[in-house]
């Protein structure tokens, strides 16, 4: 159990948005914004480094804290801890820079959050936070006013925090971030999932060999073993009726009941923005605990890789989220775990036929969901008509190669991430069918799909397309197993499965040592070894050595 301190200063400032379809394009629109800029500040009483200024006690900080009003951009710091962690959040109201005259109160409103109503942030039922005075009459910056919010988070899950002070128009105007909580230790080990000495991942006293061992319990969106990813994302979605924050910026009048949106976000951008580095994304040298999660928006896998999107809508349109190339795993809801999972939750193999499953998630404003997807290989089943041709077509490359002589602009240039303005890398299919790719020579790698807001629409900026909520998923090829390790996994669990059905076999005992760098596996069934087919042996040490590597 850590105590973990965020700092939170509400203010004014402005957002970028693009006006054209193009990476790095210098066409943009200024959008008049609201939002809490900060972030965490101690854990465990310990300062976090780089983020010292944020001790608001101290008064050598409140011209550095006061200097900061007008810097605010969207969306908010995130907020994260494990199950059991003590979550304080000290607010700060800095007050606008460009709206000097308005003096509004601002709270933090931990949405889905189970908290007494006294720090629930809906100030009709509680209290606001009132705008720190700049000066007092002699001319010195005062002692910032300040309420701190406490949340002692029971569950994991995906959750949002925003302000709640004339809650349609404080979020619209973008004062809102994400909230995460991660499986504990502790909580995980409640549900039958530990972690033995050496690394590997048992549920129960069984075996999991896909879970590597660095994975750790912030690997987990669920206290459930098959809630496990290799990566992480958040995707926040929000909506900006321009409109509407020129009313606020010019202090006219504006009925809330006309908004009509012209922009729509994915963490704070629209496309095309939302394929480059995050401005928010700390450094790799900074503290850890500023690095465990951001608002990378450009999804970068490997083929193979089990990766989660966390979905939250803070807009107040309904977004159907629609991704391309694979169906995910509703793995929960609300910062609830799936009831489907939750019954295999003892099981080593889930069974995808009892899950929820889909290509569109419709989520509703105030919703979040967990979807967990596979970055399954797709070369065995395609690679040969694209590259070889097959049943009588020519091949896909050969096709576009064509179509290239007839006009080069048919074929798209996708940039890769990392997109780095103004010069960002980028690379076409015929590229790759030539091999002109960055050493890859399987001409099928990498794969880009694209995941947007179906209401197609809204994706664009101000009617420009494409724009909007838009991002790509870009998926490298398998480092390892000729791009079949997801098989071989299958395959393992099926034989394990196999095995811990024969009579008289002893389960895994997570206690047993590896002895002798020999395998795990034959040593944990090693009184009935000799009776397993040697061909399920094999597929189980290529499995290990070839495809997991050191688990």
């Amino acid at each position: 159990m850590a105590v973990r301190h965020y700092v939170l200063l509400a203010t004014d400032g402005f957002i970028d948005l693009p006006n054209e379809p193009n990476t790095c394009t210098t066409d943009r629109t200024k959008i008049y914004a609201w939002g809490f800029i900060g972030g965490l500040f101690e854990v465990d009483g310990k300062k976090v480094k780089g983020n010292e200024y944020l001790d608001w006690k101290d008064e050598k900080n409140w011209e550095t804290l006061m200097n900061l009003k007008g810097t605010a951009t969207i969306p908010s710091p995130i907020v994260w801890a494990d199950v059991g962690d003590r979550i304080y959040i000290t607010l700060i109201n800095l007050g606008m820079k460009y709206r000097p005259d308005l003096p509004d109160f601002h709270t933090i409103h931990m949405h889905g959050a189970h908290v007494a109503t006294q720090l629930d942030g809906f100030p009709e039922t509680s209290f606001g936070v009132p705008m720190w005075m700049e000066k007092d009459e002699s001319g010195k910056l005062e002692k910032p006013p300040a309420a701190t919010y406490y949340f002692n988070p029971q569950h994991p899950g995906t959750l949002m925090y925003h302000c709640h002070i004339e809650a349609s128009e404080h979020v619209q105007m973008g004062m809102y971030g994400a909230l995460i909580i991660y499986p504990s230790t502790e909580s995980l080990a409640k549900a039958g999932i530990k972690q033995h000495k050496d690394g590997r991942w048992f549920v129960g006293k069984k075996w999991i060999p896909y879970i590597p061992k660095t994975a750790t319990h912030r690997n987990f969106a669920y206290n459930n073993i098959h809630t496990y990813f290799d990566k992480e994302n958040i995707m926040l979605l929000s909506d900006i009726d321009s409109v509407w924050h020129k009313s606020v910026l010019e202090d006219t009048d504006f009925n809330a009941v006309n908004f009509k949106p012209d922009y729509w976000l994915v963490n704070g951008r629209a496309f095309p923005d939302t394929l480059l580095p995050h401005p928010l994304t700390p450094g790799n040298e900074s503290d850890p605990n500023l690095t465990q999660i951001n608002y990378e928006s450009y999804v970068h896998v490997k083929t193979d890789d089990r990766f989660l999107l966390r979905m939250i809508n803070l807009g107040y349109q309904v977004v159907p989220w629609h991704i391309h190339g694979w169906h995910f795993i509703q793995a929960g809801k609300d910062a609830h775990l799936s009831p489907f999972l939750a019954q295999q939750s003892r099981s080593i193999k889930l069974d995808r036929e009892l899950v929820e499953q889909g290509f569109t998630a419709t989520i509703g404003s105030g919703e979040t969901f967990d979807l967990l997807l596979t970055a399954d290989n797709k070369a065995p089943q395609y690679r040969n008509y694209i590259v070889n041709g097959q049943d009588g077509f020519p091949s896909l490359c050969k096709q576009m190669r064509e179509i290239q002589k007839i006009d080069s602009e048919a074929i798209f240039d996708i940039p890769t991430e990392p997109v780095n303005c103004p010069d960002p890398n980028t690379v076409n299919y015929v590229d790759i069918c030539n091999c002109q790719c960055g050493g890859n020579d399987d001409k099928f790698f990498p794969q880009f799909y694209p995941m947007h807001n179906h209401d197609d629409y809204k994706v664009t900026n101000n009617g420009v397309y494409p724009g909007g909520q838009l991002t790509y998923i870009q998926t490298d090829a398998p480092e390892s197993c000729d791009g079949h390790k997801e098989d071989y996994l299958t395959e393992t669990e099926d034989i394990i499965d196999e095995i811990d059905s024969k009579e008289n076999i002893t389960e895994v005992n997570e206690n047993m040592p590896i002895r002798n760098n020999e395998d795990p596996v034959k040593i944990v069934y090693d009184e009935e070894v000799d009776s397993i087919d040697e061909t399920m042996i094999r597929i189980i040490e290529k499995d290990i050595r070839d495809c997991i590597g050191d688990i």
